[in-house]
């Protein structure tokens, strides 16, 4: 957006000395023609931006129009910089990297390496190694959606692979435990629904926008399994998928038993989604209880196994 890019200039400009229209465009990722229509707008707004030519020179605001002002300690500026650089990461666009700019023309260019250095001591990144591409496309999408305020089309396979179309009110972008998530109201169903991103197809964004409705953020992010659906489920697993029922369980779920094995005991339903996540940690991880869930584990593993000979 090019409001946020000029407004990022200016506080740039406010607080360092002289900045190259080179720097600038990098910063950005735009061209330096870009850049230098950029400064000619913001003449045009009444601050006076002029350049020099030569060694030292750069893009400046004129002296008696700055007005020192700090608002950020350092810890501030660790947190958010590292805060933006993962955003940017996870959620690319222009608006991210505007923020990221004004935060960066905070700090003096002498100490821009320190501050590189304290920026990239975490990061986290919710993408895949490969193959990101359709997912920010997807991403991009729904951010735009969430920006105009518009409604969402879409066709969405359930996790029994039924297939529905879908008018969706969005309201949030989710990253929750391996996946993205968009919750929305959905005009169909008559609710606020949760949609996993991999499942949905065809995405596009209407015309039509829609009046802002209360958004139940506490009941979304407690979405649990029906009462009657999870059941207890004893598992014996081995140290080397430990982490794995951790990332999904909780540490309190397990209890040793010997010095390579554990004792994990957890809800889940007994369906074929719940029994190929057991299954992919192969003979790693043997289910105990109950009689159900083991008995859908052979079938499922026998239906597999047939297939596969029959190719």
């Amino acid at each position: 957006m090019k409001i946020d890019r000029l407004i990022a200039i200016i506080m740039i400009l406010l607080e360092r000395e002289k900045v190259t229209a080179k720097s600038l465009a990098e910063m950005f990722e735009v061209s330096m023609r870009t850049i230098y229509r950029d400064l000619d707008v913001i003449n045009q707004a009444g601050i006076p931006v002029f350049a020099t030519s030569g060694p030292g020179g750069g893009i400046e605001i004129m002296k008696e129009f700055k007005v020192e002002k700090r608002i950020f300690s350092a810890n501030d500026i660790t947190a958010l910089l590292m805060g933006l650089t993962s955003i940017k990461n996870n959620l690319p666009g222009e608006r991210t990297i505007a923020a990221l700019a004004k935060v960066k023309g905070m700090i003096p260019k002498e100490q821009h390496k320190e501050w590189e250095y304290r920026a990239n001591q975490m990061k986290i990144d919710a993408l895949p190694w490969l193959n990101a591409g359709n997912l920010f496309h997807s991403v991009e999408i729904i951010q735009e959606a969430l920006d105009q305020q518009r409604i969402l089309t879409f066709d969405y396979k359930n996790v029994r692979n039924e297939k529905s179309s879908r008018e969706v009110e969005p309201y949030r972008l989710l990253w929750k435990g391996e996946a993205w998530y968009l919750q929305g109201y959905c005009l169909s169903r008559r609710d606020f629904r949760t949609f996993k991103l991999l499942r949905m197809s065809n995405l596009t964004i209407s015309v039509q926008r829609f009046e802002i409705r209360e958004f139940p953020i506490e009941r979304l992010d407690h979405i649990q399994f029906n009462e009657n659906s999870a059941v207890r489920v004893k598992l014996k697993i081995q140290e080397g998928v430990r982490d794995l029922i951790i990332a999904r369980f909780g540490e309190d779920c397990l209890t040793p038993e010997g010095p390579d094995h554990y004792i994990a005991e957890v809800h889940m339903p007994v369906d074929d989604l719940a029994c190929g996540y057991l299954l992919s940690m192969g003979t790693r991880c043997i289910c105990l209880e109950p009689g159900e869930m083991r008995e859908k584990m052979r079938q499922l593993s026998s239906e597999i196994c047939g297939f596969y000979q029959s190719l």
